[in-house]
């Protein structure tokens, strides 16, 4: 499953309020999107699997709620990176990782004791 970046502004919105949104709510947080636009990126996400919606009642007004948490998309699309770029090779990934010296002495420390603890 992959979200389409203005797909995501509408997740990041649900995951922040950690809970309902309703239909106005994220037009308030997307004043750049008009409510047709919000209502269809919204359907998208609900038939990928990522929210559910519930009518509230008469008006065209809904709430939308994650099925899918923040953690568990960057679980899977983390997977899929790896998978895709490093024909699955966390390690790989890693060693990409320090060749460009993209981590300090401490971000080293920090992944040494989270090796330990999973150990």
């Amino acid at each position: 499953m992959k979200i389409s970046e203005t797909e995501m502004e509408i997740m990041k919105i649900i995951w922040d309020k950690n809970g309902k949104v309703t239909t106005s709510e994220l037009a308030d947080k997307m004043p750049d999107k008009k409510l047709t636009t919000i209502s269809t990126l919204a359907g998208r996400l609900i038939d990928k699997g990522c929210l559910k919606s519930e009518k509230i009642g008469r008006s065209h007004v809904h709430e939308y709620e994650a099925i899918i948490s923040e953690q568990e998309y960057q679980a899977m699309q983390t997977k899929e990176f790896v998978k895709s770029i490093y024909r699955g090779s966390a390690k790989s990934l890693i060693s990409a990782l320090f060749r460009d010296e993209a981590f300090t002495k401490a971000d080293i420390d920090e992944f040494k004791r989270f090796i330990e603890e999973q150990e």
